[in-house]
């Protein structure tokens, strides 16, 4: 969903507004500049009243027409008299006061447009993947929201999502896991979707317990916390990410570090994961350098399961690697990953044909899309 941010200039630093772009896919536009052209698809208008100018009310007043067919909310202090009128007199509008909670502005935006996501998942989809993937986007709803806030990460949704994760995947296959996460309208939430039943499922083929399996499936959850801080214009971005919007992602595990520090009701590991998941066995990865020992077995994992969910995933500058071709490349990787770990890894999804299973759906998508 596409929201369009209206502003006489650039958006005021106490605005909640400024917030928005790490939850939506957002445009900044001036008041004076609105018309159907620059609103374009946006699905939601967000006009922000601090600071505006006369002149900046009547260009828009001018050009409400532009916008009067999507929802409109205006952002007020609804103590300040002279901000309400404003509002009144632009034309039909929801008025916000811009006090509101975050969670409830969020709630409030998600209200006029979001649908079930489990809507798109076809009908013969599993219950079990169903109610697993709803919880697992819950959660990372949560996540963020926490991560904007600075509240504390809801970990009993976290366990209990993992949780069921993992038995959706045990009873139903890691196929149907996939295939539904494929499905997600959010790259960045189908990315971590993806990692975390991996992660699940190999933690499981390597004979890891229960427990650790569901770890690692919270790690996966977990592990991109850090682009929580990154706008959705750059980390959904339709074209090729340019130098600079590349250098701004991989500030993520920095980012993650930050968020995750003082969160003491996340267990350790997790935290590993999300902070480590970019190391590399030979000293060569970031943010630290670690290098051998220093990574343990779960950062290994979660590692060589993003990697392959980033070389087979499909965006819309790309498409996915088929399996065998990401396979090959992880293993030209050498001594970056732990090869032990990538041979089991490449066993467990050639032995499931999970290979043929991903070409063919990617082939289905890219022929509905067409």
């Amino acid at each position: 969903m596409e929201i369009v941010l209206i502003s006489d200039g650039p958006l005021p630093m106490e605005s909640p507004v400024r917030r928005l772009p790490l939850f939506f896919h957002a445009r900044l536009i001036d008041m004076d500049k609105v018309s159907p052209a620059t609103v374009g698809e946006g699905k939601i208008a967000i006009v922000e009243l601090l600071d505006a100018t006369d002149a900046g009310l009547i260009a828009l007043k001018a050009a409400w027409g532009s916008i009067a067919a999507i929802p409109v909310i205006c952002f007020v202090a609804k103590k300040n008299r002279r901000e309400v009128i404003q509002a009144g007199a632009l034309g039909k509008s929801e008025m916000l006061d811009r006090e509101t909670p975050l969670a409830l502005i969020l709630r409030r935006l998600n209200s006029l447009t979001q649908k079930d996501v489990a809507d798109t998942l076809p009908a013969r989809m599993p219950q079990k993947t169903v109610e697993a993937y709803r919880k697992g986007n819950v959660f990372l709803e949560n996540m963020c929201l926490a991560s904007a806030e600075g509240t504390k990460i809801p970990v009993s949704v976290l366990k209990s999502s993992a949780s069921d994760i993992f038995d959706a995947m045990s009873q139903e296959g890691l196929s149907f896991w996939m295939e539904a996460v494929n499905s997600h309208h959010s790259p960045t939430y189908s990315h971590s979707l993806k990692v975390a039943g991996l992660a699940g499922m190999f933690a499981n083929h390597l004979g890891w317990s229960k427990g650790e399996c569901e770890e690692v499936i919270a790690g996966g959850l977990v592990h991109d916390i850090g682009k929580t801080r990154i706008p959705l214009s750059i980390l959904d971005k339709a074209d090729k990410l340019t130098d600079k919007e590349r250098a701004i992602i991989d500030k993520h595990p920095l980012y993650g570090r930050e968020i995750l520090k003082p969160r003491l009701e996340l267990p350790i590991d997790i935290k590993k994961m999300a902070i480590q998941h970019h190391e590399y066995l030979d000293g060569t990865g970031y943010p630290d350098g670690l290098k051998g020992e220093r990574i343990s077995p779960k950062v290994r994992l979660i590692t060589i399961c993003d990697i392959f969910t980033a070389l087979t995933e499909e965006r819309a500058y790309k498409e996915g690697l088929p399996v065998r071709t990401a396979i090959s490349m992880m293993q030209d990787m050498g001594p970056k990953l732990d090869q032990k770990m990538v041979s089991a890894f490449a066993r467990m999804l050639l032995d499931r044909g999970f290979g043929e299973l991903n070409r063919s759906e990617q082939k289905v998508r890219r022929g509905s899309a067409a």
